[in-house]
């Protein structure tokens, strides 16, 4: 069967939009569909430095590490890993930057602009946000003491952000959600109870930016350390209510985080559900977790893998940005 003149015509487009996003023709961005196989050897030709790079900045940057992670969860449950968490707002389009309650505790955007920066100077229009946004995420998480993996690379930065996939909660886990309501939000992103027990332990680093998010938690549950509520409550009557997740170790990425839990010391609903309510799933991994640093660190590693490949719906078009903050023209 012969092959017609239309489809050489299709398939040489389409190998050319490839050649062209990922450097091997021209450097212009182009808008191209989403179904690229990921691999971690994606830049080996075209931008052999990018992790280099990437983990240079983070390490001169460490204080933003904990920030620059929960930038990659906040991306990728919003309409799969697409980098659209880094637009900024313009007059046709609303930035989930401004989604509530995220707006007043996200941070690290100016980490990835400079990141951006060097890669464009080293390999122009080629390195998509949402790569550097995964790779520094890796990076943040292995500088902290945490455990480093391959990431699998080739994603494309979407050309369009919703403010109000942002603040749907069917999207992003709430932290006064119950145990019920939050693995139904990872279920929904593909992801199992083994994936949100273990991704659950990036609060072994960072920090609540508000009482608002731990308030309901000190001053109404009953299932939590009666010293540590008091303590909680004093950081929401002195000021902002700021207050570390990890209160043993806020800035080492180990599994403290879990041993927290197994005294009744976490500060989120959201965190504590994992044990007191998880049953013979989620409860059985936070002991798991507790007494085993490397099982933890496994599957954390595993289950940030699976998360990295939650995709764009095909119909959000997408494109290598020049600048993070904004779309090409």
């Amino acid at each position: 069967m012969g092959i017609s003149k239309s489809f050489f015509v299709a398939s040489l487009s389409l190998l050319l939009a490839v050649l062209a996003s990922t450097g091997e023709g021209s450097h212009q961005p182009v808008v191209m569909p989403v179904a690229m196989e990921l691999s971690a050897k994606y830049y080996r030709k075209t931008c052999p430095n990018v992790q280099n790079a990437v983990r240079t900045v983070m390490e001169h940057r460490l204080d933003m590490a904990p920030a620059v992670l929960r930038l990659f969860f906040h991306d990728c449950f919003v309409n799969g890993c697409d980098a659209s968490v880094l637009l900024n707002r313009t007059d046709t389009m609303e930035s989930e930057k401004d989604a509530e309650p995220a707006n007043t505790s996200l941070a690290g955007f100016d980490v990835i602009d400079e990141i951006k920066s060097v890669l464009e100077h080293d390999c122009p229009a080629t390195v998509s946000c949402a790569d550097i946004l995964a790779l520094a995420s890796r990076d943040a998480v292995a500088l902290l003491g945490g455990p480093r993996w391959s990431v699998p690379l080739g994603r494309m930065d979407s050309r369009q952000a919703s403010k109000a996939a942002a603040e749907d909660a069917n999207n992003l886990p709430n932290p006064n959600s119950d145990l019920g309501e939050l693995l139904r939000v990872f279920e929904t992103h593909g992801l199992d109870a083994r994936d949100f027990t273990a991704l659950s332990g990036a609060h072994t680093v960072g920090k609540a930016h508000s009482c608002d998010n731990y308030r309901d938690r000190v001053y109404g549950d009953h299932n939590i350390d009666p010293s540590f509520a008091a303590l909680r409550r004093r950081s929401c009557e002195q000021g902002r209510g700021e207050a570390p997740f990890d209160e043993q170790t806020p800035m080492r990425f180990d599994n403290k985080y879990y041993q927290d839990l197994l005294h009744r010391r976490g500060l989120l609903t959201s965190d504590q559900e994992l044990y007191t309510h998880g049953g013979e799933v989620t409860s059985e991994l936070v002991e798991l977790y507790a007494k085993s640093r490397k099982a933890f660190f496994a599957d954390f590693a595993r289950a940030m893998v699976k998360m990295g490949e939650i995709r764009p719906p095909e119909w959000i078009p997408v494109e290598v940005r020049l600048n993070c903050g904004m779309v090409n023209n």
